[in-house]
């Protein structure tokens, strides 16, 4: 065992103990400590060795060490320096997750003193997420990535396996997204291109996906539930600017929101047209389309206002794609919305909202339309 030489003379209160309560005696007392080295083992950890250290002083042995757990009590194994028993005291570790299990052991020293101490032992999942997902990106070639672990102290896991589920209130159903079965140590996968008609699951934007994960070791089991939300590709922010008639600042540049004056002809990419609209500027590689009818649409994009502030890509490609395209819009009004399509290094989608327009004429007649825009390329 280990020996703890003592080079100080200890209050001779020490060494026969100032605890009132005879219940609380401490190390420093007795001579002797144990310190619990398993305090943590999996869930599905039920025949697993528990290891106690044994430190004492040079004159005190531990001749036996009682564990208990509730009603249930065994003799540790002894020897030397440490002591064990089976973690099968213990009981279902299943469900004592999130408090752990409380266990005392009394030990029986050579001095004739009883030494006990309470200890509680963390009880973790065997699954976890290494890495979970915030949502898998509708039709993306940029890939979505979920990783798994499964791990226990010395728990043989026989078989993992995985199930998905449309919905909170969808019905689970066995899946096999890698083709193969998954690795027991934990896997990888990834999503992409996911589309509704993609890994067989018929799920579409604002849909959500759930998996659980079940990892099976003889008659246990874990299982691990994450749920994903299915998002589309969309610009992140909008800018709120005034393009106005007036000439010095009637060029506008939608990739960094810049106003030019009406004699710079390299910087800009749209301008003002009268009496109420705005065109292409010079060689600007770009095209509206108007949004006319949306009642057609999902709910979630059935109207001008939910369109714009979904910001959603898939739906302006899908829309210009099937517009008529222009270089110019000569009469906005508030309320419209216009998808564009510009090409610079990359090509973008994006949407242009109408706000409020207003004319004035002081002696100089001046027209100004509030104007939202965002832009994003789709990947």
């Amino acid at each position: 065992m280990k020996k703890l030489k003592i080079f100080f003379i200890l209050p001779i209160c020490v060494l026969i103990s100032c605890n009132e309560d005879e219940g609380e005696i401490d190390y420093a007392d007795l001579g002797a400590n144990i310190v619990l080295n398993t305090s943590s083992i999996s869930n599905l950890d039920e025949n697993h060795t528990m290891e106690f250290s044994i430190i004492t002083a040079d004159d005190v042995i531990v001749t036996d060490i009682a564990v208990t757990k509730g009603i249930n009590t065994v003799n540790a194994n002894v020897s030397a320096e440490t002591a064990t028993f089976n973690s099968s005291l213990l009981g279902t570790l299943s469900g004592n997750e999130e408090d752990g299990i409380d266990i005392s052991a009394v030990s029986t020293l050579s001095n004739g003193k009883p030494y006990s101490k309470d200890f509680n032992i963390a009880i973790t999942k065997a699954l976890s997420l290494e890495k979970g997902l915030d949502a898998i990106i509708y039709d993306t070639a940029v890939e979505d990535t979920l990783i798994f672990e499964a791990s226990t102290k010395s728990a043989v896991i026989d078989n993992i396996s995985l199930e998905w589920k449309k919905g909170k209130e969808g019905t689970y159903a066995a899946t096999t997204p890698l083709g193969s079965p998954l690795n027991v140590d934990g896997d990888t996968i990834i999503f992409t291109n996911f589309t509704d008609a993609s890994y067989g699951y018929n799920l579409a934007v604002k849909d959500t996906l759930y998996y659980r994960f079940i990892a099976t070791s003889g008659t246990l089991t874990d299982s691990l539930e994450t749920y994903i939300p299915i998002i589309s590709q969309t610009f992140d922010t909008s800018s709120k600017v005034i393009l106005s008639s007036d000439l010095t600042k009637n060029k506008l540049n939608l990739d960094t929101a810049t106003f030019y004056t009406d004699t710079n002809n390299e910087d800009a990419e749209i301008k003002f047209k009268s009496p109420t609209g705005f065109e292409k500027e010079g060689t600007t590689d770009i095209n509206f389309v108007k949004v006319g009818d949306l009642s057609g649409e999902s709910e979630y994009y059935n109207t001008i206002d939910k369109l714009f502030a979904e910001k959603d890509l898939l739906i302006a490609q899908r829309l210009y794609d099937a517009g008529t395209k222009e270089t110019e819009v000569t009469a906005a009004t508030n309320g419209d919305l216009y998808i564009y399509k510009i090409t610079r290094d990359v090509t973008e989608y994006g949407m242009i909202k109408i706000g409020d327009v207003v004319s004035t004429n002081g002696g100089t007649s001046l027209t100004e339309i509030n104007i939202e825009f965002g832009e994003a390329e789709i990947k």
